[in-house]
């Protein structure tokens, strides 16, 4: 049986009964964060000067977070178990102004253990996925989905389940596909309902026959981040290269997110495509150097300067 609204789950996050002008669908999880100098390379090793800590974590907790520092008022939803990671979780993000839907769950909360080094390499670890077949409340989400503007849409098994509700809105849907190899036939029902595509090189072979496969569908523009050579931003007529921000490196976690936040935020205020990318390149700069997914004190003017600055050092 599926817990109730009535559950202990709802003291631990709120449910934003109102009106998002952003909305991310999926995911939280609780993380435990392990830091080496460089990660073991296929044999047994012992590994010296390593430190760890715990932090909320996933895609949807990093553009969250993400957005409520550029001054928007994102509401997130997921699917939680009822623990004290969601307890933790849910505080997190309170504390950072992000409004929770959450959609309590009888299986345990999703966990992972990163393991990562300081060349941003990372082996990610779930020790829990969460439930394997989330239930959603469909008449509660809906009226949300109606209303929302842009919909981030997240890789989560909860965002699956509520793509049907997708049909009911007109909201811009930005998707991130992260590591998608061009093959895998499970992307697929995303792929149809994003207008805006991000995904990663890492995995990609021929990452040019993807892009110009996804562009012959709804996507109008497809993002291919390339860590730290920047990105190319792709459209029917155009083809940008980013350039990567400079960054004193800290931790990964998020980078992603932020890239994906930043050129949405500066699209929304009127930036051309160009600089929309430098915003983002410098919006994931701020996140590569902090520990938190994206740091909690960094504003769209300290981005802005950050652009301007790197812009004065080119060459």
């Amino acid at each position: 049986m599926t817990p109730s609204k009535d559950t202990p789950i709802q003291n631990i996050g709120a449910y934003a009964l109102h009106a998002a002008e952003v909305l991310v669908l999926g995911a939280a999880s609780w993380n435990r964060i392990v830091q080496v100098p460089k990660l073991p390379q296929g044999t047994s090793a012992t590994l010296f000067e390593a430190r760890e800590y715990e932090t909320v974590g996933s895609t949807g907790v990093g553009k969250s977070m993400a957005l409520s520092a550029l001054g928007h008022a994102p509401v997130l939803h997921c699917a939680l178990g009822i623990d004290h990671y969601a307890e933790n979780i849910a505080e997190a993000c309170r504390a950072r102004g992000i409004a929770l839907i959450i959609d309590p769950q009888n299986a345990p909360t999703p966990h992972h253990l990163n393991i990562m080094d300081t060349a941003g390499g990372r082996y990610s670890l779930f020790l829990s996925n969460g439930a394997d077949d989330p239930e959603i409340d469909c008449d509660r989400l809906l009226p949300i989905i109606s209303a929302a503007r842009t919909i981030f849409l997240s890789l989560a098994l909860s965002s699956l389940k509520a793509l049907p509700l997708l049909q009911e809105t007109t909201a811009d849907i930005w998707l991130d596909l992260h590591d998608y190899d061009g093959q895998n036939p499970w992307y697929d029902d995303f792929i149809a309902h994003g207008d805006v595509i991000q995904l990663s090189d890492v995995a990609l072979e021929q990452p040019e026959a993807v892009v110009s496969r996804l562009l012959t569908g709804r996507a109008r523009m497809v993002v291919l981040t390339k860590a730290e050579k920047g990105a190319e931003i792709y459209t029917e007529g155009e083809n940008l290269t980013i350039p990567p921000c400079p960054a004193r490196f800290c931790d990964s976690n998020g980078a992603g997110d932020a890239f994906s936040v930043g050129l949405w935020h500066g699209l929304q205020t009127g930036m051309p495509l160009r600089d929309a990318g430098a915003f983002a390149a410098a919006t994931a700069a701020c996140a590569v150097e902090s520990l938190a997914l994206f740091p909690a004190q960094t504003t769209v003017e300290d981005i802005a300067a950050r652009v301007a600055q790197n812009r004065t050092n080119a060459p």
